[in-house]
């Protein structure tokens, strides 16, 4: 085994190590809303707080630190298009987690002491936190197809196809914010049957 060889293995499994925990993660808070569990919803959020500094973190600085030594080591260059793309999506995955996720779950997690989890305010703010991972995972699985297929400026169809996707995951996610929560409507007992 080469050098090179070594840190490709090492960024790769950082790298699901980073993007699994992550969609692991959205998924059990995406099923916890889903069956209107907030109490298993809050827990999740206080999860991202710890976890955040002790797997997010490292594991998305281990890809960081494993790629960049994977360009120094490797006949790549940092002005070649498929490299700025996923270093540009590391960072926005990056600050993402340091500046908006694990303030937001220490103060998800605080707030849920004092007010509980049912809090429209709590909830507001977890709906929210759940979007923006949603668009965050958009871009990560974007970089990753990135990594694979390499794409130069000739490849204008792939590029207009990943900028078409976040796009489209970003406006989703902000409509859904500036609409705020969907109230459910009962009927009353032995109406709408």
């Amino acid at each position: 085994m080469t050098y090179y060889e070594l840190l490709l293995i090492l960024h790769i499994v950082a790298s699901i190590i980073w993007l699994g925990a992550g969609f692991m993660l959205a998924l059990l808070v995406f099923g916890a809303a889903r069956a209107g569990d907030h109490q298993r919803e809050a827990t999740y959020h206080e999860d991202v707080g710890w976890l955040t500094p002790r797997l997010f973190i490292p594991a998305s600085m281990s890809v960081f630190v494993l790629g960049v030594l994977l360009v120094l080591e490797g006949s790549w260059t940092f002005d070649q298009l498929w490299i700025v793309i996923a270093l540009a999506g590391w960072l926005t995955s990056f600050l993402l987690g340091i500046l908006f996720f694990k303030p937001e779950a220490e103060r998800l997690a605080e707030m849920a002491e004092q007010r509980g989890p049912t809090d429209p305010e709590i909830q507001a703010r977890v709906r929210r936190v759940n979007l923006v991972e949603r668009v965050q995972l958009v871009v990560l699985f974007l970089v990753v197809v990135d990594m694979v297929l390499k794409p130069t400026g000739d490849d204008a169809g792939l590029l207009i196809a990943g900028a078409v996707i976040l796009l489209a995951a970003t406006g989703i996610a902000s409509a859904a914010i500036r609409r705020g929560p969907v109230q459910a409507t009962v009927a009353p007992a032995g109406e709408g049957r």
